[in-house]
């Protein structure tokens, strides 16, 4: 069985991952230029790219150098800190087993 921190991760990937497809399947749709239309997975891929996303924010994204950057400021502090979530994630388990003895042994009572 999963554990909680396992579940976590799992959902917060997939929320992540799944706003950011939405984004881009707005955004490369015939008409993505309506005032609502990326409002919605904008502000959760805001949310969970913080502190990153305060960026997208402050910057001024207008010409075509900005375009290419604003994708990347968008979309890349979300999917940064899941990343930064996973390998907190594979610290904690691998710490925990070098302080259960078992490090190594695939798990397990560390006895020998």
């Amino acid at each position: 069985m999963k554990s909680l921190g396992s579940w976590i991760l799992l959902a917060h990937a997939t929320i992540v991952l799944g706003a950011v497809a939405l984004f881009l399947y707005i955004y490369a749709s015939d008409d993505p230029t309506g005032p609502f239309d990326l409002i919605l997975p904008y502000f959760p891929l805001l949310v969970f790219g913080l502190p990153w996303s305060l960026e997208f924010v402050i910057g001024d994204y207008s010409d075509d150098w900005g375009r290419s950057v604003w994708f990347l400021v968008v979309l890349g502090p979300a999917i940064l800190n899941v990343v930064v979530h996973g390998l907190i994630r594979w610290v904690w388990v691998a710490a925990r087993r070098v302080n259960a003895g078992t490090w190594g042994r695939g798990g397990g009572s560390g006895a020998r």
